[in-house]
């Protein structure tokens, strides 16, 4: 069955974009040992790449739920972007997109991951930078 892209979100409680944004802080968190893991040569480098765009998701959705825009049931970094109202713009683009690859087919093949520790750090980097900027949106008042 074919449903309309509006079928496809839902409208949260704005209370719960705090809530989503601790969680998403938490993969973080997640994410920083497992770049280590991944230095050490003691992880799969998809397991890294893996958490990055949770968190990124989360974040995201953290916003649009603090904003009381729809979130749409997706994991695609570019579509939940594309629903970030134009008052609050991330400072990053559609760069994050092609980390959505990593949320699903790319961690079930094994070997074929060519990014190494630079990107990892720099996808790190990126997710702090999206963390930081939802905190600073959301935090700023009580809802």
């Amino acid at each position: 069955m074919v449903m309309s892209p509006s079928a496809q979100e839902r409208l949260f409680k704005p209370e719960y974009s705090k809530e989503l944004l601790q969680i998403a802080e938490d993969d973080g968190r997640t994410a920083e040992f497992l770049l280590e893991g991944l230095k050490l040569g003691r992880i799969r480098g998809e397991n890294f790449f893996f958490i990055i765009p949770q968190v990124l998701e989360k974040t995201l959705k953290s916003v649009l739920v603090y904003k009381k825009v729809p979130v749409p049931l997706v994991h695609d970094l570019g579509v939940l972007l594309a629903k970030i109202p134009r008052d609050c713009e991330p400072p990053f683009g559609y760069e994050i997109s092609r980390l959505s690859e990593f949320a699903a087919v790319r961690r079930y093949e094994e070997g074929s991951l060519i990014w190494g520790e630079e990107e990892a750090e720099e996808a790190l980097e990126l997710s702090n930078i999206a963390l930081n900027w939802a905190s600073a949106l959301i935090n700023q008042k009580s809802i």
